[in-house]
């Protein structure tokens, strides 16, 4: 659907376009009739896409609206019974991995043309392809073996256990939630775990992606090649089953001093005011440091982007 309001939207922008220029040439020419006939259509237009946003909005309402409903109650069901749970990679994350497997292949070629064809003072080019198509053909490749026919995550009452990170225990956990980001388009979904000693989950990685784990702030970054829904589940059976074994997060430690400083106080008037300043607290807190996160994936992306361009232009000019 989405794609249908996209191919609309761009469809009635070219439509308008055209309107526009007939429009401002009958009026060159002092055509009146055709003047009001091209304005009343671009008036007909802006009134449809008028509808259609509005349409667009209470749709998304809607969908997001029966989303909730499915993950709640799925989630209702995950805790009640506090049986595990597992979550596999969605079909198009395996259409993606070979994607990144042939741009590799294709990088590793260009790598060995560039070092076998460049003199040996400008190695660099084809050394930094052929590194790249290696590097990412591994990657792509140990991410599939790993995905194939087994669960990206598995939640029980004793610990999450990942496809990448392994087994991590509850008692481990100072925080979890979901965080989502949005490329091209796409929501690209990861679970935020805080752990006690993350370098101990950290060794359990190929060295060459340590050291991209290292630099993100706020604890382990475990990825979700799921869907929306799916993802959403793990958000909430992750909590529930984190809180039923006890875990020490930071949700819990606020709730206790929320309620322990709430309890000492007299009157109701003054819990109920003092309650919504604590929660204008620790929402602020909260908001604050997934803004944290995000900034700095946000900077990770850019770099890498930049650094992939650089490359090809870098290509570009020596083939000149």
């Amino acid at each position: 659907m989405k794609s249908i309001i996209q191919f609309l939207v761009i469809l009635a922008t070219l439509a308008g376009m055209v309107i526009l220029s007939f429009f401002s040439k009958s009026m060159d020419e002092g055509n009146t009739s055709a003047s009001m006939y091209y304005g009343i259509l671009a008036i007909l237009i802006i009134g449809a896409f008028i509808l259609l946003f509005r349409w667009d909005k209470r749709r998304i309402q809607k969908e997001e609206f029966e989303l909730r409903q499915r993950v709640d109650a799925r989630v209702r069901v995950a805790l009640n019974y506090k049986h595990p749970v597992e979550f596999y990679a969605k079909p198009s994350q395996f259409g993606f991995l070979v994607f990144i497997f042939i741009l590799s292949l294709g990088s590793i070629y260009l790598g060995v043309y560039l070092l076998s064809d460049l003199p040996s003072t400008e190695w660099l080019l084809g050394a930094a392809f052929l590194s790249g198509g290696i590097l990412f053909g591994i990657a792509s490749f140990a991410s599939g073996k790993r995905l194939i026919g087994r669960p990206v995550i598995r939640l029980d009452l004793r610990g999450v256990k990942h496809f990448r990170f392994g087994f991590i225990p509850w008692s481990e956990v100072t925080d979890v939630f979901l965080q989502a980001a949005v490329i091209k388009g796409n929501q690209v979904f990861s679970l935020r775990v805080a752990t006690i000693n993350k370098s101990i989950y950290l060794a359990r990685l190929p060295r060459w992606l340590r050291v991209f784990h290292k630099l993100e702030p706020g604890g382990l970054s475990l990825p979700l090649p799921l869907s929306e829904q799916d993802a959403r589940i793990v958000d909430g059976v992750a909590k529930g089953y984190a809180n039923y074994a006890g875990a020490r997060t930071i949700e819990q430690t606020i709730s206790r001093k929320v309620v322990d400083e709430i309890s000492s106080i007299q009157t109701s008037q003054q819990r109920m005011k003092r309650l919504q300043e604590l929660m204008t607290e620790t929402s602020g807190e909260f908001e604050k440091r997934r803004q944290e996160i995000s900034r700095t994936n946000m900077l990770y992306s850019v770099i890498l982007i930049l650094g992939v361009i650089a490359i090809f232009v870098g290509a570009w000019v020596k083939s000149k």
